[in-house]
C-alpha cells in the first residue's frame, strides 16, 4: 500500500499580500491534488498538507522564491490514508487568536532544538509548559511538563496571569504540537515581563522526527489536528480515534464505555451534549453508514473510522 506525504510548517513574517499568497498556493494545490490547511495572515503561513512529496515541495518552492518566505522548516510524516477530506486555503486576519497587540515579530522566545530539549526537561530551575488544549494533553505530554489544562489556546493569558509566582525567577520552556502556539504563547509571556522565556524548535513533530529514540522523553502520543488523530515517536499514525460529537480523541477504552456510542458521543461529552446534538449527530451517522453501504463516501465521514 502506497503512503501519503503529509508535510507541517508554519512562519511568522511579515505577509503585504495576502491575497495573492492565497491564489498562488490554492492553484498549486488544486492542480497538484493536495488537500489540508493552509492559513495565509499578515503575520505568517501556518499550514498542514498531504500529496505527494514532490508536490507538496513545490508548495515550499513557491513560498521561498515567489514571496521570498525563506528558512521555513518542514516536518515531514507519512500516512497510509489521506488524512484530509479536502483543501482549505484561508485567510486569517492573524495566525492565532490571543488578544493583547504584542509583537509577535521581535518579542519572542529563543529557540531551542530538538537535541538541547532534554536539558530543559531535567533542569530543576526550568518549567515546561505545555501550551496545548486539555485534551490534546490527555493523551500524551513530556515527562515532568506543566500541564495548563485550558480547554482553548485562548484561555492561556488568564492562566498565565493568575499563576504568575508559579513562573517568578524561573526559566520557562514551552512546547506545543508543530511550534507556531509556544511561539506566539513566548511572545505574550514576554509582554508580560518575563524574559527568560525558551520555545522547542518545530514543536513536538520536529522532536520526534530529530530526537533519538532511547533518548525521547514523550510519553504516549501526540494529538495531530488531522484524521490520522494521533501519531507515535516514530511519527506514525497512533492507536486513538477522534468523537463527532466533541472532536476528543479517543481510546479504546473510552469506546467500551456506556457512554461512547460511534458518531454520536463519548465519556467526555456524554453529560454535557444536548438531546438535540445526540439526535442529529445519529441521524448523520446512519447517513455515513448507508453511504458505506452502497461503497460510497459521505463529505463529513471520517478517514479513521
Amino acid at each position: 500500500m502506497s503512503s501519503v506525504t503529509v508535510v507541517t510548517f508554519y512562519k511568522v513574517v511579515s505577509i503585504e499580500n495576502v491575497h495573492k499568497l492565497k491564489r498562488e498556493v490554492e492553484r498549486i494545490a488544486f492542480k497538484e491534488n493536495l488537500s489540508g490547511t493552509f492559513f495565509a495572515t499578515p503575520q505568517g503561513i501556518n499550514t498542514t498538507l498531504a500529496g505527494k512529496r514532490n508536490s507538496l515541495e513545490k508548495v515550499l518552492i513557491l513560498l521561498e522564491e515567489t514571496f521570498k518566505i525563506m528558512n521555513i522548516e518542514p516536518t515531514w510524516s507519512e500516512s497510509f490514508q489521506v488524512p484530509f477530506k479536502r483543501l482549505k486555503v484561508r485567510i486569517k486576519d492573524k495566525l492565532l487568536p490571543l488578544e493583547g497587540g504584542f509583537d509577535i515579530f521581535n518579542l519572542k522566545g529563543k529557540e531551542v532544538t530538538p537535541n538541547e530539549w532534554n536539558d530543559y526537561l531535567e533542569d530543576p530551575k526550568t518549567i515546561v509548559l505545555d501550551v496545548r488544549n486539555e485534551y490534546e494533553t490527555r493523551i500524551g505530554t513530556f515527562k515532568n511538563s506543566v500541564i495548563p489544562e485550558t480547554k482553548h489556546f485562548t484561555d492561556l493569558p488568564e492562566y498565565i496571569q493568575n499563576n504568575k509566582k508559579l513562573f517568578k525567577n524561573k526559566k520557562i520552556a514551552m512546547f506545543c504540537t508543530g511550534g507556531i502556539r509556544c511561539e506566539i504563547a513566548s511572545s505574550f509571556f514576554m509582554s508580560q515581563g518575563f524574559e527568560d522565556v525558551y520555545q522547542l524548535k518545530g514543536g513536538v513533530l520536529n522532536y520526534f522526527d530529530k530526537i533519538n529514540k532511547d533518548n525521547n522523553l514523550w510519553e504516549g502520543e501526540c494529538f495531530v489536528f488531522d484524521e490520522r488523530v494521533s501519531v507515535n515517536p516514530d511519527l506514525e499514525e497512533g492507536n486513538f480515534e477522534q468523537c463527532f460529537g466533541c472532536r476528543r480523541p479517543i481510546s479504546k477504552k473510552d469506546m467500551s464505555s456506556k457512554k461512547y456510542k460511534k458518531g454520536v458521543s463519548c465519556p467526555y461529552c456524554y453529560d454535557f451534549s444536548s438531546k438535540e446534538d445526540k439526535t442529529r449527530f445519529a441521524q448523520r451517522q446512519k447517513q455515513i453508514e448507508l453511504a458505506e453501504s452502497k461503497g460510497l463516501k459521505h463529505m463529513g465521514q471520517s478517514a479513521r473510522k
